[in-house]
């Protein structure tokens, strides 16, 4: 049976999740106790037993309309190359079709999935560059975002998912539970943790004074920076229904 997620569902969830995605449990606690929402969750059960599950998390898509973010998809181990998360993502585009949802995103976690997305009907989208930024002299007193900056970042965000300000303030909420940072200075932000995963700007100059003075926090001499760009491939995209995307970008997704 394949259904959405109910309470008495939960345990069962998190401890699948736990199974599947160990590598950050800080950050499982916080997505469980912040985030996580049963009627976002589609999963597979058989007997009561859980076999299957992934997140259909609703966003926008700039032009498109609504969009269904496929996210901590996950089959338990006792049951996977069965062709189960075949089988619930296909229901997953049936109801996005049924809701009138444009299209079905994803952030692939490693090089293979991006082949086994494709033959679900997937295509790769959403490119980024990631460089390394070698930290200059030209430093000042760069601010940690606020829910006032919000604004800010609004204006300088430039990507195809939409970002509303109950996007930023819930990303706002995640670093300082999790001890990144976002920084702004000017005209220009970044999203730091041990990198910049997120670097965007409007000035080249504010860009140069952010990025030294980030190096300068991390206490190092170089920087890796992801950016929007056409080199690689960080998600993919179901379309529904026709609409154009030129390349794309998106980021900041719990990925």
């Amino acid at each position: 049976m394949i259904r959405f997620a109910e309470k008495k569902d939960i345990d069962s969830i998190i401890e699948l999740w736990d199974i599947a995605f160990p590598e950050e449990p800080d950050f499982n606690r916080y997505f469980f106790k912040n985030v996580f929402d049963c009627k976002n969750t589609l999963i597979m059960v058989r007997d009561n037993e859980l076999l299957s599950m992934a997140q259909m998390m609703p966003y926008e898509i700039k032009g498109a309309g609504k969009a269904t973010y496929i996210y901590g998809a996950a089959t338990n181990p006792k049951y996977r190359k069965q062709g189960l998360m075949s089988e619930l993502l296909k229901k997953s585009f049936e109801i996005d079709i049924e809701k009138g949802v444009s299209a079905s995103i994803l952030i692939p976690a490693n090089k293979p999935l991006f082949d086994y997305y494709g033959r679900l009907g997937y295509e790769r989208a959403f490119y980024v560059i990631r460089e390394i930024y070698k930290a200059g002299k030209d430093i000042d007193n760069i601010k940690e975002v606020q829910y006032c900056h919000i604004p800010g970042l609004m204006s300088l965000y430039d990507g195809e998912i939409i970002r509303t300000e109950a996007y930023w303030k819930t990303q706002i909420n995640m670093y300082k539970a999790l001890g990144g940072k976002i920084f702004i200075y000017n005209n220009a932000y970044a999203v730091v943790s041990d990198k910049v995963e997120e670097l965007m700007y409007s000035d080249e100059r504010d860009k140069e004074v952010l990025l030294n003075s980030v190096c300068r926090y991390l206490k190092c001499d170089e920087v890796e920076i992801t950016v929007r760009g056409e080199k690689i491939p960080l998600g993919m995209i179901k379309k529904h229904s026709k609409f154009n995307m030129d390349k794309g970008y998106m980021n900041l997704m719990y990925n």
